[in-house]
């Protein structure tokens, strides 16, 4: 008995060097990578955090850090708010009823109607942190996250529409040709950003390459800088690219003739179905603590040595180890799509490497943080992780029928604006309300 009590004291010391040492390995292992593909935790408190997680995304994405832009959306005749604010937003619905339960904005939310214009700003992990319902171009409520729940206002401020039409020649990085441009002042980073989302710049640009870039920014009439600035046209002339290419009603970008910049998506990286052992959950509580730990991927429950493959074409950024994810993959596909592959057996591509949709990248395995064989997939659009199983995804290689021609129409317009054909004031007006 008395060695059972002298060996507790001995076991947790060793329980806690033992994690003294894993958080300092961690801590080295985060700073020495210093990829700028995938943003790691940078300081000491978030690693910490981290080594609470269940799950090795938790460590990858710190809360309620915000995308470079917000979302928009123009409300169309038989949409459903509910169901736009889960299945294409990726918003927890508990959110919109806390909103919902504001006496002073709810009436708003419970009248929209088609043609009106919504606003979003959202955090990495799916946390609402400012809406905004427009009645007119001129009038608007808006909803903002505070410590305590929602805060609301009405808004009469104009909103106003510039168009700039930006050229250059890169000069090292993107952002670095892009910050002798008084136009943009500030929003550099978010214009390179949206530009490399749909062309391979950092291993086919070259210095010497010329850029044309149309730029649509909005503003409230009463503050001093643009609330939104996004990309809707460009054209890119290197010496091992060349791509023109218009954004169109459904976000995405296409050549002239139509072709989509980003390939058609399967739903699954697997040759067959698999048990979904844990879903999508911003909400997750955790089995033993019972804290909520958002689960930002799918868990297929597959026998270990299961091939995984690419859902799309694109360029493989990470294939490397975790101490939580084990074996993993990271793979963007441009366009502001990324998918993440966890706990493999092993990964049969590289860093740099092109893949094509269909091709075996991995087998599923036990690696890292993990109960039991299974892969962990994760989808990521423009910085946020969304429900694989539900989002909408790309599913045309080109344009056909009604949107083909609606498509060619607008895009002729961008492109004069582009290429100066066109005063940009007179562009403006021709433009519908963004999507």
């Amino acid at each position: 008995m008395l060695d059972r009590i002298t060996a507790r004291p001995r076991h947790w010391a060793i329980l806690f060097f033992g994690s003294l040492l894993l958080v300092t390995s961690l801590a080295i292992y985060l700073s020495s990578n210093k990829q700028p593909i995938e943003e790691l935790p940078p300081n000491m408190s978030e690693v910490l955090e981290a080594l609470e997680a269940t799950d090795f995304h938790n460590a990858l994405i710190p809360p309620l850090s915000p995308p470079p832009d917000w979302e928009q959306y123009t409300l169309q005749k038989g949409d459903r708010l509910s169901l736009l604010w889960a299945d294409k937003w990726h918003l927890p619905l508990a959110t919109l009823y806390t909103l919902l339960d504001n006496k002073e904005g709810k009436r708003y939310l419970n009248r929209v109607q088609p043609g009106q214009h919504i606003e979003w700003l959202a955090s990495r992990d799916g946390q609402l942190l400012a809406l905004r319902l427009w009645q007119s171009r001129a009038e608007g409520s808006e909803w903002l996250r505070e410590s305590q729940g929602f805060s609301f206002r009405n808004l009469t401020s104009q909103r106003e529409v510039k168009l700039i039409r930006l050229e250059g020649t890169l000069n090292g990085m993107l952002v670095n040709s892009l910050q002798n441009m008084p136009e943009i002042s500030g929003q550099e980073g978010t214009i390179a950003t949206a530009l490399d989302r749909h062309l391979p710049l950092r291993r086919d640009a070259r210095d010497g390459d010329t850029f044309s870039l149309l730029i649509e920014q909005e503003w409230l009439s009463n503050d001093p800088t643009p609330y939104s600035t996004r990309l809707i046209a460009f054209d890119y002339t290197g010496k091992r690219m060349q791509i023109r290419a218009a954004r169109h009603q459904d976000g995405r970008f296409y050549t002239p003739d139509g072709v989509s910049l980003i390939p058609p998506f399967d739903r699954i990286p697997l040759a067959q179905r698999y048990r979904i052992s844990s879903r999508f959950n911003l909400y997750r509580r955790h089995p033993i603590t019972g804290r909520v730990q958002p689960h930002y991927g799918t868990d297929f429950a597959t026998p270990t040595g299961t091939h995984v493959r690419a859902p799309a074409d694109g360029r493989v950024v990470r294939s490397q180890w975790h101490p939580f994810g084990g074996n993993y993959i990271v793979i963007d596909h441009g366009q502001g799509f990324k998918t993440r592959y966890l706990h493999l057996l092993r990964s049969q591509v590289k860093p740099g490497q092109d893949v094509k949709r269909g091709q075996l990248i991995g087998q599923t395995g036990n690696t890292g943080r993990s109960t039991g064989p299974h892969l962990h997939y994760e989808l990521h659009i423009n910085g946020r992780p969304v429900d694989s199983m539900r989002a909408e995804l790309p599913s045309v290689e080109k344009l056909k029928g009604s949107s083909l021609k609606e498509f060619l129409t607008q895009s002729q317009q961008l492109f004069s604006g582009l290429d100066g054909h066109i005063r940009l004031e007179d562009l403006a007006l021709l433009l519908p309300e963004p999507n």
